[in-house]
């Protein structure tokens, strides 16, 4: 039976096989190969970053969207820089044709929040949108569960066994 833990583990997979071809096809002697595809260079830079900032938000789920799109944009750079000392074509106008197909990609994955918010609060402007949402994360960041204590204040407090010895004492 599929599961999300499964399309989650595909798309690792292609996202690790997609940025090593990108960055094989991007570091190699393949020059011009774009245009085989009826494309041009910065239009096949927006498309593979794109394709891999999508494949990214799948792969890692539980990662911010902010920090995959940054993460993306900084490995078109490094491409860049690369690209620079093995004598090729590096170009600003690269990096920004993999920044435009990377923030295409992240503001198309806001669209399903704006939606719930439109039906959900749809007479309220942005500002009070925030502000309520701000207020639910305090609220829930403030009520701790004692299973899920970090190890560090579990330990200031003595750990599991003093606490369990304070409270049950032997003998008693």
């Amino acid at each position: 039976m599929l599961t999300p833990n499964h399309v989650v583990t595909a798309a690792k997979a292609v996202l690790f096989v997609g940025a090593g071809t990108a960055v094989t096809l991007m570091l190699g002697p393949y020059q011009g190969l774009e245009q085989v595809f009826g494309l041009s260079d910065k239009a096949a830079h927006a498309l593979a970053f794109g394709g891999l900032t999508a494949v990214s938000f799948l792969a890692f789920p539980r990662m911010r969207r902010n920090d995959l799109a940054v993460a993306a944009v900084l490995l078109g750079a490094s491409i860049e820089v690369a690209q620079f000392f093995a004598h090729r074509s590096a170009s600003v106008t690269d990096l920004a044709a993999d920044a435009v197909g990377v923030a295409v990609v992240y503001l198309a994955s806001h669209i399903e929040a704006v939606r719930r918010d439109a039906r959900e609060r749809g007479a309220m402007n942005f500002a009070d949108i925030s502000a309520q949402k701000n207020r639910r994360r305090r609220r829930r960041g403030s009520v701790v569960m004692p299973a899920a204590e970090s190890a560090e204040a579990e330990s200031a407090r003595g750990g599991f066994a003093a606490r369990a010895t304070a409270r049950f004492p032997r003998g008693a």
